[in-house]
């Protein structure tokens, strides 16, 4: 029985210890740059917001198109109490008609069903529907009760503004630009988030990359100080250049406990950049080959103009200040609006008699006029300040315009640079690196000092620095030309997204 049981022990000690493995080796991940952009696309906070922010707009587009479909409306108010002086009217045995003041309680039940129509073309409105009414009146100073019921079994009406501003118009306009505006805004912002990604993989890979070469200092900088202690006890080396290595030792050993809190600290932005949980280890590789190419500056403007959110951002600026000029201006001097309506009408004094089948036509036009006569020049003053507003935003976008084309020309500019100074970056590294190792082992021969072999190592470590930035400069610069274009110039084409899936997420 003891051999079963620790044999049972045994094996659920195993099974734990193969599960602990799993989960351990599951939360270790090795990226390179293109996996770090593409989860951070998926599942980073960022790009969660930007995901959202699309879903909001697209609802909204939704809710705008609703505008122009047919809505069917229920409208009632069950009771309404109201308490009136009313006259009654009275009958005298000569048969004369008296009218007498009595106080009366009144209840009013309404309701109505009605099918509505928004007309883009016009800016008005067209509904058909059929309204109820029940009135019940109580008068105090007897038992009388009158009831009356009132049918509109089927009504027809028009409303229709009569002052030149039709906002619907005005909205076709301005809500599909809106709509794309988002649409494009939303890859912007993906590319971002990609922008982001590149920033905290190259902090996270550049102290990675630290963290090495301060081990690797620390090696070598270990064994000059063994060599140097042992020329010093043979009177090789006076004790100030023994100081200087023991020195450089200290400052290689303060800089690698640097380099590892600096490590972690980017390891933790990186971790939190992707949406990882805190127990999660990230190891990021470094490919220090990139793709040659250049970026043709007119090219890239044609994209920018015709695909940029920003530009469809300034057009759409010019159209609503532009609406709300002629808004501003319908407002000012006489205006109108035209109610039409045409139905059938019936009363009674019980519910079949309203809804008898025969009906009496019921028909009506109203045309309100308002004339303002004394409003302090209110609707002026608004009018002008319209028309200001709309000179201010036509310079406005076009100061922002022409900024945006600079903007253009110096990341273009700036990108197509960068193959070289990636070059010369990693030609001073080889070069820099080459120069240590001689005056390394020219030290250890003894025909180097301390200080050449100092100036050489910071110099290595400046030059592998340098590289990891220009390396650095390079994607990034990449990914702005890519954010301002929305093209995808190493594949050749545009940059697109599945809206449809985010919609249906």
């Amino acid at each position: 029985m003891n051999r079963i049981f620790l044999i049972f022990v045994s094996l659920i000690v195993s099974v734990a210890s193969l599960t602990t493995r799993g989960q351990q080796a599951a939360t270790k991940y090795v990226l390179t740059l293109e996996e770090v952009i593409e989860i951070a696309k998926e599942q980073s906070p960022q790009a969660i917001q930007a995901r959202h922010s699309f879903r909001a707009s697209y609802f909204s587009f939704i809710s705008y198109k609703a505008t122009f479909l047919p809505k069917l409306t229920l409208t009632t108010q069950p009771t309404t109490w109201d308490k009136s002086i009313t006259t009654v009217p009275s009958v005298n045995n000569d048969g004369d008609v008296t009218y007498k003041e009595a106080r009366a309680n009144t209840f009013t039940s309404t309701a109505g069903l009605a099918l509505s129509q928004n007309i883009g073309f016009t800016g008005g409105n067209i509904s058909l529907g059929s309204d109820f009414q029940r009135r019940q009146s109580f008068l105090e100073k007897n038992s009388d009760v009158a009831t009356q019921f009132t049918t509109n079994p089927i009504r027809l009406s028009i409303i229709q503004p009569l002052n030149g501003y039709n906002r619907f118009r005005w909205e076709k306009q301005i809500e599909p630009l809106r709509y794309e505006e988002a649409r494009q805004s939303y890859i912007v912002a993906m590319e971002q988030v990609a922008e982001r990604a590149v920033n905290n993989f190259f902090s996270y890979a550049t102290d990675q990359v630290t963290l090495k070469m301060r081990q690797t200092n620390l090696e070598n900088q270990t064994a000059l100080f063994e060599i140097a202690k042992g020329r010093y006890e043979l009177g090789g080396i006076a004790e100030d250049a023994l100081l200087q290595v023991e020195l450089r030792l200290m400052q290689n050993q303060s800089s690698l406990n640097s380099a590892r809190i600096s490590l972690e600290s980017s390891k933790s932005q990186l971790r939190s950049f992707l949406g990882f949980r805190d127990d999660v280890e990230i190891e990021v590789l470094i490919n220090p080959t990139i793709p040659s190419f250049i970026v043709d500056y007119e090219e890239s403007m044609n994209y920018a103009m015709t695909r940029n959110p920003d530009i469809i951002s300034y057009n759409r600026q010019i159209l609503e200040a532009e609406r709300l000029v002629a808004q501003a201006k319908s407002q000012t001097g006489i205006t109108m609006d035209l109610n039409a309506s045409f139905g059938t009408n019936k009363t009674g004094y019980t519910f079949n008699e309203a809804y008898s089948p025969t009906f009496g036509d019921r028909e009506g036009v109203g045309l309100r006029i308002t004339i303002p006569i004394l409003d302090w020049s209110q609707t002026r003053n608004t009018y002008r300040n319209a028309q200001s507003s709309l000179e201010v935003a036509e310079a406005r976008v076009q100061q922002q315009e022409t900024e945006f084309k600079q903007d253009v020309f110096l990341q273009v500019m700036n990108f197509n640079i960068q193959e070289d100074q990636l070059r010369i970056a990693a030609k001073t590294d080889t070069i820099a690196q080459k120069g240590y190792e001689i005056a390394y082992q020219r030290y250890i021969m003894g025909k180097g000092n301390v200080t050449d072999l100092g100036i050489a190592d910071t110099e290595k470590d400046n030059a592998i620095i340098g590289f990891m930035g220009a390396l650095r400069s390079y994607w990034r610069l990449y990914y702005t030309v890519r954010r301002i274009t929305l093209f995808d110039f190493l594949a050749n084409k545009p940059i697109e997204e599945d809206f449809d899936r985010l919609i249906g997420d």
